[in-house]
């Protein structure tokens, strides 16, 4: 529970938790009596199109109120190549000028418990959270060798839930009561269109490559690219 993980805290100083900031903030967001908050995590490394329709398609299934993209300085599981987190911001916001449920924030975490922390602080009327991620992720996180699975899933779903997409294959998790438990708590969230192919690092190779981008980000960021000239000199992932 985030109780408990701010208790485990005590005696950190406050420069050492988890912080979120909010670059843009949503203009059509939460009410006042707290909501449903989506939060969508990445590296933005460029945004992509699947950002947007997967935004688009957790408010129309689940009811959201506001999708906040959260950007972490610190990735958990990748290294910060690439544009910078200025650039990455500033892309964040080009494309999702014309959605006016999304939020963009700048979290000093990346572990979705970091994050939840970190949103309590900027959401105080504690809104209810739904982590929206791929099935890649959604296993990840969910079968990680965690010192005590038990404890560490009950904090996980005390925080939030979990809308899962299908990404390249159906979300499958091992047949046991600890799973079993939390079934409630995951949701598989249905999009319009297959996005396998769209990815930041498919947008990474074509521009290393001379090709068109235009149907992989919003045009807003295929001009912001071009531009800035962004990706044309990184050598590999």
């Amino acid at each position: 529970m985030i109780l408990s993980f701010l208790a485990d805290h005590n005696g950190t100083p406050e420069s050492q938790l988890p912080r979120l900031d909010l670059i843009v903030r949503a203009t059509a967001g939460l009410p006042p009596s707290g909501g449903r908050l989506g939060v969508l995590g990445g590296s933005y490394n460029p945004p992509t199109r699947a950002h947007l329709v997967l935004a688009r398609a957790a408010v129309a299934e689940f009811n959201l109120h506001e999708v906040v993209f959260v950007l972490s300085e610190l990735p958990p599981h990748k290294s910060l190549i690439g544009a910078s987190i200025d650039e990455r911001l500033k892309m964040m916001r080009l494309g999702t000028i014309a959605l006016p449920f999304i939020s963009v924030g700048l979290c000093t975490h990346g572990l979705f418990l970091d994050i939840c922390v970190a949103l309590r602080q900027v959401y105080p009327h504690h809104p209810e959270l739904f982590f929206i991620t791929g099935r890649d992720a959604a296993e990840r996180i969910l079968t990680w060798h965690y010192e005590d699975p038990e404890e560490a899933l009950a904090s996980m779903f005390a925080a939030f839930q979990l809308l899962v997409f299908d990404r390249q294959g159906e979300l499958r998790l091992p047949n046991i009561p600890l799973f079993k438990k939390y079934a409630s708590r995951i949701h598989s969230l249905t999009v319009s269109e297959n996005l396998d192919h769209v990815s930041s690092s498919k947008v990474r190779e074509r521009i290393r490559v001379g090709l068109s981008i235009r149907d992989l980000v919003p045009r807003e960021v295929a001009a912001f690219i071009e531009q800035n000239n962004i990706y044309t000199n990184l050598s590999g992932d």
